[in-house]
């Protein structure tokens, strides 16, 4: 993952959408706040824990994600075929 910005997690998973208000439960749940610390700081000291950590994908998402991916090379064929008809 190269985005370093914070992701919050909602019912659809990882969100860019940052909530209108930090709470320190949010700040302790999601960053391990501890006493003492600003959310900045937590913020900060959870993204350098986390630098070059990567968790492998498990063999459901695995197949959700090829399944995603031929539906897409699908679509985009079936796409294609259609615009090279319209340009005839």
């Amino acid at each position: 993952m190269t985005n370093q910005e914070p992701a919050f997690l909602d019912d659809e998973g990882p969100s860019a959408d940052l909530p209108a208000f930090i709470s320190t439960t949010n700040a302790r749940e999601l960053y391990g706040l501890r006493p003492g610390e600003t959310v900045a700081q937590a913020i900060t000291r959870h993204q350098a824990e986390q630098a070059g950590k990567v968790r492998p994908l498990t063999t459901d998402e695995r197949a959700e994600l090829r399944q995603d991916m031929a539906e897409a090379s699908a679509w985009m064929r079936a796409e294609l075929a259609r615009r090279r008809a319209m340009n005839k």
